[in-house]
């Protein structure tokens, strides 16, 4: 399936679980940017900003939603590409073994 022979072989899914990790915190700005958007909307109220007697709050405000909705969207890639690997990494243990049990002497 993968070829593996020896254990040099495997993905290295410590690497990979550290790597989703860090890309998950760092979708916690999209958390703080939606909120920053959201401050923004409750300023441009009527009273503060109209345009013929229209405000930008509503469309400000489900931009910030939309924003901070970014960060559940792209940790759910971050599980699913983990999980992934995690799938192939636990495979490729899998051939690893059983290739040693064919192959005691190597």
């Amino acid at each position: 399936m993968y070829g593996i022979t020896d254990e040099s072989q495997l993905i290295d899914i410590e690497t990979i679980r550290l790597g989703c990790e860090a890309f998950k915190t760092a979708m916690d700005s999209f958390s703080a940017c939606g909120n920053e958007v959201c401050n923004a909307a409750e300023l441009c109220t009527k009273k503060a900003l109209s345009v013929d007697d229209t405000t930008l709050e509503y469309p400000i405000n489900e931009l910030g939603k939309n924003i901070k909705n970014l960060k559940d969207i792209y940790s759910d890639y971050a599980d699913s590409l983990y999980e992934s690997a995690l799938k192939v990494y636990n495979e490729q243990k899998l051939e690893l073994a059983e290739y040693k049990a064919a192959h005691p002497n190597v």
